[in-house]
């Protein structure tokens, strides 16, 4: 006959905490991860008026693209609708006034590439995006001389890339 004995209270409490402290350890880690990635570009818009390029928390743990318009109670214009659940979704890195008729975004989703769009700057809504590279890319620059736009990047290994639009970004080589 076997004996067994009943696990002790503290025992078992000790496993509970452990895996509930686990637990709230994991969540933090995976936040700070996302605060880490969260970004955003600042430009000077008109009248002053700060305008932003970020990831934004539009339902609780579900983000995309936007431009904010404004510091206080910002006017959220959304660029992005696939309510990813990571902050890290998207990386902003150009925001650029277009002529008179609005501004230039360019963006990068990991594992999927970098992207560019167009966003009105009297209806703020935005061209659907553009893809410009399907690898990962960095040193991204932009370059804009009246309708003529460059967009120039680097891939992992080190190689140059670039595409071109010579009409204000409808249209890319």
């Amino acid at each position: 006959m076997t004996n067994h004995k009943p696990i002790s209270r503290s025992l078992q409490s000790l496993v509970l905490v452990s895996a509930l402290s686990f637990f709230m350890l994991a969540n933090s880690v995976a936040a700070l991860a996302d605060q880490a990635c969260a970004k955003e570009i600042r430009q000077q818009g008109e009248q002053n008026v700060v305008v932003r390029l970020a990831v934004y928390e539009f339902e609780t743990g579900k983000y995309d693209l936007a431009m904010l318009l404004g510091e206080q109670a910002p006017e959220v214009k959304r660029i992005s609708f696939s309510g990813r659940e990571t902050a890290c979704a998207y990386q902003p890195l150009v925001l650029q006034r277009g002529g008179d008729w609005g501004w230039h975004m360019v963006w990068q989703e990991p594992g999927k590439g970098l992207f560019y769009a167009r966003m009105d700057g009297e209806a703020w809504v935005s061209s659907p995006k553009k893809r410009i590279a399907d690898q990962p890319a960095q040193q991204v620059e932009f370059q804009s001389d009246g309708q003529q736009l460059d967009i120039s990047w680097r891939d992992d290994a080190g190689q140059q890339f670039s595409r071109r639009s010579a009409d204000e970004g409808q249209s890319w080589d």
